[in-house]
């Protein structure tokens, strides 16, 4: 069959990698188009356009791009017409990709969604977009299974797509002495969008001029090469879970990353800053008490926030200093509630379970 997939950022182009070699398992003969990144390439995707290029954040972003947004509809909506897909897949990036399952549903194409818009923590107007446009959804976190159930929306719980991705992984032979890094270490993640990384790699250098006796490493993204450049701090690229999987703790931009981090066992510090009028925005709009995936899922502080104001080296280091001190009570603690994270998540084989959903449904509705 023929597919095509639409994931927005790097996270989906990591979810989109491994959902597509699952599919091959199961249909050797598909034929996949996609919106992605290297790894989507790499597992037997045609990639049409790079998720760099829709790598918009904030409102300012999106009123600064309103006619590239709205060309990128269009080429999106010329491409699904010419390749007449089975199936149209969306990963993760509910704004952008409700906005094209609506394009693709009024053509009369079939709709699947794999990673459900955070709907629980705001914009709850989105499951009635949902329920419009998507005929499948596939939910990674338990509790939103019933969420969108009882609204009458076809919906499968998988597991979490990150369990795939860190269980899978091999660390590489002679990681630490390869690439002449000093131990103990703390990892440095600043994200994987443009403004993410430009927000946090100032308060990192700082850090790392302020503390000269910590090696710090940024995990740096090869396709942002140029915003790592200017600042004293070594930066390792596109070696994120070798860095982890080595580290002695952490400290992470709010995102996919945070629940990677946990899922390996490292202690760390979130961080996060946007700009302030989408902040300002936000604050009014969200509807929960955390920022971070652990702590969101476990429903407690269970590892330190540090957003906006509070993003600074100072803050960054009264908690870090606690965190690296073998046996103190904040790292013993961290470490217990990742436990209690990694049985809430439940075990590998999302990337399985969903293909199969997936595939049976394309082959359904032809």
């Amino acid at each position: 069959m023929k597919y095509f997939i639409l994931a927005g950022e790097k996270s989906g182009d990591l979810h989109g990698s491994n959902l597509i070699r699952e599919i091959v398992k199961i249909d050797p003969q598909a034929e996949i188009k996609a919106w992605g990144g290297e790894g989507m390439q790499e597992a037997g995707a045609e990639i049409l356009i790079h998720h760099k290029e829709l790598a918009i954040m904030g409102l300012l972003g999106v009123l600064q791009n309103i006619q590239r947004l709205k060309g990128l509809f269009t080429k999106f909506g010329s491409q699904i017409e010419a390749f007449q897909p089975d199936t149209i897949i969306f990963i993760d990036y509910g704004g952008f990709n409700l906005k094209a399952a609506r394009i693709a549903k009024i053509k009369g194409f079939h709709t699947q969604f794999y990673i459900a818009p955070k709907v629980w923590a705001w914009n709850k107007g989105r499951i009635e977009d949902i329920k419009k446009w998507i005929d499948e959804l596939y939910v990674i976190f338990p509790f939103e299974l019933n969420l969108f159930k009882e609204k009458g929306i076809r919906t499968h719980y998988v597991g979490n797509p990150l369990q795939d991705a860190v269980s899978e992984f091999s660390p590489a032979p002679n990681f630490v002495a390869n690439e002449n890094i000093n131990q103990p270490y703390i990892a440095l993640l600043a994200g994987s969008r443009k403004q993410e990384i430009k927000s946090a790699l100032p308060v990192f250098a700082q850090l790392a001029v302020e503390n000269p006796e910590i090696n710090f490493i940024v995990a740096g993204i090869s396709e942002w090469k140029e915003l790592y450049t200017n600042y004293p701090i070594q930066v390792l690229y596109d070696q994120t879970y070798d860095i982890l999987s080595h580290a002695h703790a952490a400290v992470v931009t709010s995102g996919t990353a945070t629940l990677e981090t946990a899922l390996f066992k490292i202690p760390q510090i979130v961080v996060y800053k946007t700009d302030w009028l989408f902040y300002s925005l936000a604050k009014l709009l969200v509807k929960i008490k955390f920022i971070s995936l652990v702590n969101i899922i476990l429903d407690k502080l269970a590892v330190p926030e540090l957003i906006q104001v509070h993003f600074t080296s100072q803050h960054i280091q009264l908690k870090l200093h606690k965190l690296m001190q073998e046996n103190s009570t904040e790292r013993q603690e961290q470490l217990a509630d990742y436990q209690k994270l990694a049985e809430l998540i439940g075990p590998a084989g999302a990337s399985n379970k969903t293909a199969n959903l997936i595939v049976q449904a394309a082959q359904s509705a032809k």
